[in-house]
């Protein structure tokens, strides 16, 4: 048996006629237990939703910056267990946040 060749033609209509990718960005989540970011550090790449999600009872929030200089990125309150928060990072770079309430609570997002 012989190999067949399609054209070049041929092939090139087959990938026009490709569906471009319609796949959710990728998903990496972030976990509050116990006043801490688990992780504490992520290594992300660009188009990436970050999803932090608070598993303890009380208030925590997530916000851009450092406790002495935040950078106004991003801000949200978690109300408690089961209440969730999420953040494209599209631009690479580095990405540090903390909790306003307990400022000892920080955490790190890298995009590579």
């Amino acid at each position: 048996m012989g190999v067949r060749q399609v054209p070049a033609i041929a092939c090139a209509v087959i990938l026009s006629l490709a569906a471009p990718s319609t796949a959710a960005p990728p998903r990496s989540p972030v976990d509050i237990r116990v006043f801490q970011f688990k992780p504490a550090q992520l290594e992300v790449t660009p188009g990436t939703l970050v999803a932090w999600s608070n598993h303890d009872d009380i208030t925590h929030t997530v916000t851009s910056g450092r406790p002495d200089a935040r950078d106004g990125r991003f801000q949200q309150r978690l109300e408690g267990k089961g209440s969730t928060l999420s953040v494209d990072f599209n631009e690479r770079g580095v990405y540090p946040y903390f909790c306003e309430r307990h400022p000892s609570m920080r955490g790190e997002i890298r995009v590579n």
